[in-house]
């Protein structure tokens, strides 16, 4: 799981190319827009190497000059597939060297640089598609042909070409995994929530967790409010309803928690009993502790996030890298990467190979519904004129925090 010692701070400033004769750097201001976007899925434990990069080996000699060579990737802690590719990695050569994501917008500043580094890959969340794709333009178009396993035979559907990740006719992004946001609860402690409205009642008064991660709360937040068919694009005074809204649920939050690892430290020490909002990986961690928590989705539903491979435009190694993409979401090692990590597959072969524990997580027999109920989204527009936009929602979400 994530190492919460990898959450890092915001940047001070984001240094970019000119995008269509805008210079970036307006529109990437510290003030503005950025705001430390904290993964679902950082937990607790100590530094790893990770955190300063590290190299996944074999490390032979000349193993430069053989076949797969090295690989730079930039990763979630979990997600770097070193132990699930590690005989793939000695079969072909190949030496990957991993940068840890600490939020999304390391992702985001590395390669917005004016000199990005020859990375080879990098993660990145669907909310920021639009972002890396259309603004700042750091995807490269991909050669399907290269991606064998990037099929119909192999993949759902809702993960193949689809807009989010296919842009008129090219691939720029390659569905890795995916999940949803919900709530998680203690059962031993209180009753299962059949709405996120049961938070407000007295029982739960300091005892719940609200968790400092906007790709989850935002849209669930509106949906409280009455907004959420309209998220992202809501105007200012539906965003100013949305965050007076959520404030009875702050008022009734023990904390908000910076990171979902302080979240599973709270719920294991017995300060809060339920997670806003939570995802299928708290109950695992909690287990590890002796703490027996689970995963609900109340009747207003839940929000649901997805992960993807990308190649940035510096790519250095870019035969190994589609290899490595590629590897990623056969069927094989789709099955061991989410079941590390409690999370979903991508691959519907994958499926008939998880443990049951992990495959009970999410109704496979109708992932179309899945998503067709909790759609992906986008972050808010950065710039509008009828619409709230990010700066705005990073603004307001502040401000709540500091209520």
């Amino acid at each position: 799981m994530r190492n919460c010692t990898l959450a890092k701070k915001a940047h001070n400033s984001f240094h970019t190319n000119q995008q269509r004769g805008t210079d970036m750097r307006k529109i990437w201001s510290t003030e503005d827009i950025l705001q430390l976007h904290l993964s679902r899925r950082v937990f607790l434990g100590g530094a790893t190497a990770l955190a300063g990069g590290v190299a996944l080996g074999p490390f032979l000699p000349g193993s430069a000059h053989a076949a797969g060579g090295d690989l730079q990737i930039m990763a979630w802690e979990g997600w770097e597939l070193s132990d699930e590719l590690a005989d793939w990695r000695t079969k072909n050569g190949v030496n990957v060297e991993v940068s840890a994501i600490g939020n999304q917008d390391d992702v985001t500043s590395k390669f917005s640089s004016g000199n990005p580094p020859p990375f080879d890959a990098a993660e990145y969340n669907q909310g920021y598609s639009d972002l890396y794709i259309d603004v700042l333009k750091i995807t490269k178009p991909l050669d399907k042909a290269k991606i064998p396993n990037y099929s119909k035979e192999n993949l759902f559907d809702v993960f193949y070409d689809k807009p989010t990740w296919y842009r008129d006719g090219k691939l720029h992004g390659v569905p890795y995994a995916w999940g949803l946001n919900a709530l998680v609860y203690a059962p031993d402690k209180v009753e299962k929530p059949a709405s996120y409205t049961d938070l407000l009642k007295p029982e739960f008064k300091g005892k719940i967790a609200i968790v400092d991660d906007t790709l989850a709360t935002w849209p669930l937040a509106a949906t409280l409010a009455g907004f959420g068919s309209k998220f992202p694009h809501l105007t200012k005074d539906e965003m100013a309803s949305t965050f007076e809204n959520l404030v009875k649920y702050r008022d009734q939050a023990r904390v908000i928690s910076l990171t979902y690892g302080d979240a599973v430290s709270l719920m294991v020490s017995g300060e809060v009993v339920a997670v806003l909002i939570g995802w299928t990986g708290i109950p695992v961690e909690t287990a590890k502790q002796g703490l027996k928590t689970e995963y609900t989705i109340p009747k207003e539903g839940a929000t649901t996030w997805c992960d993807a491979w990308f190649m940035p435009p510096s790519v250095d190694n870019e035969e190994t890298s589609y290899k490595f993409i590629n590897e990623a979401i056969s069927p094989e090692i789709q099955a061991k990467v989410v079941t590390r990590n409690a999370a979903g597959v991508v691959s519907s072969k994958a499926v008939e190979l998880l443990p049951p524990e992990t495959k009970a997580l999410f109704d496979y027999s109708d992932v179309n519904g899945i998503f067709k109920a909790a759609p992906l989204l986008g972050i808010p527009p950065l710039k509008s004129a009828e619409h709230a936009t990010y700066a705005d929602w990073v603004a307001a979400w502040n401000e709540f925090k500091a209520g």
